[in-house]
């Protein structure tokens, strides 16, 4: 990210579909919560710790270190005693702070350490007599017959296989030591890999030890010209969790006279680079094994065209609508390649609440007018403060605060009634504090109150030439999260400087249509789908289909029900079996309750 413009960059990637900043970041301080402090939307991250690559420029302070291979990444040196007292600190340094960190998704340990079948040659050729990481490499070497000249001519006497054996124990040896590091400070984050890539990613036993010691094995992909080639292969995947950690395509035209920096592959035009993406990812979801992809990177080198926005800041919208669509589909694409259906299609029921209050504020210390019996409310930034203008918007759940826990979605529908061409940065930002009043509301309470003057919890936002007509924006976490007290409120507000407000209509507008509106959509709780989409989905019966008698395993029941596909109670029952003799075949639905008060529901046929 750049470390100018930081909070759009976040803003950007999230109107993508993205759910995570990835790692890829210009300093390792800038996470959400540093630099991410204006959505109020979570917003993964993740930490790479370079165990190694830190401990390769320092080796020479602890042991005699030929000038030519200091800070040389070509060698591996993890067999060294001091390497595992170097991880230790590190990750009691670097790791234990954000034990508790909601955000952290977890830690890459490296980046492309080479496990390769260089490495018994390497050590043994170019460390001098008694160094610790060339005596582990001859007495793997003695294990299997060789000797150090063997080793250092790598003559016929050593295979191949040996060879791809001794960047395996120095990978299994790797891994365990991190992991180790990592685990004593902090259990509550995913172990993420080294970021394997090229020849290590080509030796299956490699792969293999970052498989057994970490939670998620990372992937660099550049190499192929797309997953299927090696690592949606069984065999590599191993059905163990897999994270792609960097992979990127170029469109040729960006330099027609010099090779482009970098790995990635060349197509012909900014469409295809999107084209390339979706087919990318498509076949990571397809593999089930996949977890997630990060897509590197989000800006433009000098010389590559890497990236998701230009050198200049400008996003290659071509490229990024095969992005976006792909991202926000991401889920029902995993059910279509699973054959199943996590995400039922039930039943749903609308609620319209109008606002109870609204207003627009002139922020200023000094400003003491109100505007809450205006029909439009006004929007608009300016480097002046006596020109801006933030509308304010709230409105009462009544009974509704009850339902939430069946909230599907919750959307702001605000009418804009004057716009013109200019490009705006609208957002709706959700306030804590309910107790402003729109008879009252100026610019001085307004900057007197740090939630009402703040521009956090930022909810949605429109980032283009705000159309006139109607205009939504998501709002489903706030509601979510904040609807228990029974009122809940919102700010809209411009971040780029105009000359010209652009204007909502408020809650006084003549025609009914305009004002504005909470738009909340729940799952209908009626409905025998919604009990089966809240509960705990284990399985209970004894046997499915079923016939004559249906036993429900487990001594917590406290009732049993069976029901129809109408949802309708035709039995009831406190034991934990149901004679089916009288019931028709087919399918049916049994609804157990548990004393620990979880609801289960599963499907019952009847045969």
């Amino acid at each position: 990210l750049g470390a100018n413009s930081i909070q759009n960059d976040y803003d950007r990637i999230l109107g993508l579909g993205y759910n995570g900043i990835g790692n890829f970041l210009t300093s390792e301080s800038q996470t959400k919560t540093s630099y991410n402090t204006q959505n109020y939307a979570t917003f993964s991250y993740t930490r790479r710790l370079n165990f190694y690559l830190n401990y390769v420029s320092v080796r020479k302070n602890y042991y005699t270190t030929p000038s030519a291979v200091q800070g040389d990444l070509t060698y591996v040196f993890v067999f060294d005693p001091q390497f595992t007292t170097y991880c230790d600190n590190l990750a009691n340094t670097n790791a234990k702070p954000f034990v508790n960190d909601r955000d952290l998704l977890g830690y890459f340990t490296d980046n492309e350490i080479n496990f390769n079948q260089d490495q018994l040659q390497l050590l043994v050729r170019d460390l001098p007599a008694g160094d610790p990481s060339r005596d582990s490499a001859l007495v793997f070497a003695a294990s299997r017959g060789l000797t150090a000249n063997d080793c250092i001519n790598y003559t016929a006497n050593v295979t191949e296989q040996m060879k791809q054996d001794f960047a395996t124990q120095m990978a299994n040896h790797y891994y365990r030591i991190v992991s180790a590091a990592i685990r004593k400070y902090d259990p509550n984050h995913l172990l993420l890999g080294s970021r394997l890539n090229g020849r290590p990613r080509a030796i299956q036993n490699v792969v293999n030890a970052s498989e057994k010691y970490m939670d998620v094995t990372s992937v660099n992909f550049y190499d192929k010209y797309n997953p299927d080639e090696q690592i949606s292969y069984v065999n590599w995947t191993n059905d163990k969790p897999c994270l792609v950690t960097e992979f990127y395509i170029k469109d040729v035209n960006f330099s027609l006279t010099t090779a482009q920096s970098g790995a990635g592959w060349y197509v012909n035009s900014q469409p295809d680079r999107g084209k390339f993406y979706q087919n990318t990812c498509l076949q990571l979801l397809k593999n089930k094994c996949y977890i997630g992809w990060q897509y590197f990177k989000y800006q433009d080198d000098t010389d590559s065209n890497k990236g998701i926005i230009s050198g200049g800041g400008s996003e290659y919208t071509a490229m990024t609508a095969y992005m976006d669509s792909l991202n926000e589909q991401v889920y029902r694409l995993c059910d279509f390649y699973d054959g199943k259906t996590r995400r039922p299609v039930v039943g749903t029921k609308t609620k319209i609440l109008e606002a109870s209050e609204d207003t627009y504020v002139i922020p200023g210390a000094t400003s003491t007018a109100t505007y809450g019996t205006t029909a439009d409310l006004e929007v608009r930034n300016y480097s002046l403060e006596s020109y801006r203008r933030e509308a304010f918007f709230k409105f009462k759940l009544g009974a509704l605060k009850d339902s939430i826990q069946y909230l599907k979605h919750a959307e702001l529908d605000l009418t804009c009634t004057v716009s013109d061409a200019t490009v705006r940065s609208v957002f709706v930002t959700g306030l804590m504090d309910n107790s402003w009043s729109e008879q009252t509301l100026n610019g001085a309470l307004r900057n007197a109150n740090t939630d009402w003057s703040n521009g956090y919890n930022r909810l949605a936002s429109v980032k283009t030439a705000v159309s006139t007509g109607l205009n939504t924006f998501d709002v489903s976490t706030w509601v979510n999260d904040m609807a228990k007290g029974g009122t809940i409120s919102f700010k809209v507000m411009d971040l780029i400087n105009t000359t010209a407000a652009i204007k909502f209509a408020s809650r006084r507008n003549s025609d009914p249509a305009k004002t504005p509106k909470l738009i909340l959509t729940f799952y209908d709780p009626k409905l025998t789908d919604v009990q089966q989409l809240k509960s705990n989905s284990e399985n209970r019966l004894s046997q499915n289909p079923a016939s004559g008698m249906v036993t429900i395993t487990g001594n917590d029941l406290t009732s049993v029900e069976l029901l129809n596909l109408n949802g309708q109670v035709i039995y009831k029952t406190t034991q934990n079996r149901i004679e089916l003799s009288s019931y028709s075949k087919g399918i049916y639905l049994i609804r157990i309750k548990t004393s620990d008060f979880k609801t289960i529901v599963n499907k019952l046929v009847i045969k």
